[in-house]
């Protein structure tokens, strides 16, 4: 049984403990957040004996195995490492911090002391962006690609749109492409981007739009705003280009296979040369509850998760690189 502590009891906290309560082999047994309430309320809620205003308590349950730290991003790096001085292992809620330093630290500590550290990079466990990576990597488009990527919202809470809590949108939202796109194309060479605010309550930029050039020649391209007005819809887009055609998310084809269940799959459309199509299907299934029953199971074993500490970094890099070119307008190498 893997013994479980949260440090932050948001809405992410409660998105993984929700499925966590339905996983063999997890018990959540304490919670921490500074809003007494919400930890009272949280430890409630999920059957945690524990519960406290400050994390250093629980971290001193002699029964907890593991923590995962769900704080805003600028406060993950001092829990993560307390955990790690605590003999617990860590699932670091994405992105792992602000600053490289900062997360270099949190490696470092988690290292030393022989836990197990996590990042929630919950897309690696997304049958989607799976099947995304079997079919770029297959050449069925060719090379070089670029993956196109546009989203756009309004968080519920501000500290997202607070660069010196969250970082913004190129860093809190788009850490999941930067990471992705790293398992597809391999290391990032440079970025181009820009950056604005749209929004005055924002603290910094709310809106940007990146180009990461790879190494492998592939560019990664994004537009992201957290800045348009509430309940504005802002269209998305999601797909590859290359050289022999484009990839289209979602079941686009003209004909669907017959074995195609819209209530069991979803799709990618690769659109050919002379009208040609091809339909991938992939199964629907929870990325998140993909992610902690992995996450589980390695804590369980001391063995370390899909994602680790680097790849967290990794990830980072691309994202200070981005913020920096965004704010000077310039290119910016990695």
């Amino acid at each position: 049984m893997l013994n479980i502590g949260f440090i932050g009891c948001g809405g992410i906290a409660r998105n993984h403990a929700s499925r966590l309560t339905h996983i063999r082999g997890a018990r959540i047994v304490a919670a921490a957040d500074v809003v007494a309430d919400a930890a009272r309320a949280f430890a409630s809620d999920y059957g945690a004996q524990h519960h406290a205003d400050d994390y250093r308590h629980i971290l001193e349950c002699p029964e907890l195995d593991a923590v995962w730290v769900c704080t805003p991003t600028h406060q993950h790096p001092a829990p993560v490492i307390a955990a790690a001085r605590a003999g617990k292992h860590v699932f670091c809620e994405k992105p792992m911090a602000l600053t490289m330093a900062a997360a270099r630290r949190m490696k470092k500590a988690c290292d030393e002391h022989g836990v197990r550290l996590t990042i929630g990079f919950v897309r690696r466990f997304d049958a989607q962006w799976g099947k995304l990576k079997q079919i770029v990597q297959s050449g069925a488009l060719g090379t070089p690609v670029i993956w196109r990527f546009a989203a756009g919202g309004r968080p519920a809470n501000p500290w997202f749109r607070d660069d010196t809590k969250g970082g913004g949108p190129l860093m809190d939202g788009a850490i999941h492409n930067y990471d992705y796109a790293l398992q597809i194309f391999g290391p990032a060479a440079s970025v181009q981007a820009s950056s604005l605010q749209f929004d005055g309550t924002s603290v910094g930029a709310d809106t940007a739009s990146a180009i990461i050039n790879f190494k492998s020649g592939d560019q990664h391209s994004l537009i992201w705003s957290w800045g348009v007005a509430a309940g504005a819809q802002v269209a998305n887009l999601n797909d590859v280009i290359g050289p022999l055609g484009s990839l289209q998310f979602g079941m686009t084809a003209q004909h669907a296979p017959k074995s195609f269940d819209p209530k069991k799959h979803g799709a990618f459309t690769l659109k050919a040369a002379n009208g040609r199509e091809k339909v991938y299907p992939f199964p629907h299934r929870d990325m998140f509850s993909e992610q902690l029953k992995h996450v589980v199971r390695a804590f369980a074993k001391n063995e370390q998760p899909l994602v680790n500490g680097q790849d967290g970094i990794d990830a980072l890099a691309i994202a200070s690189a981005v913020l920096k070119s965004g704010k000077s307008r310039r290119t910016v190498k990695i």
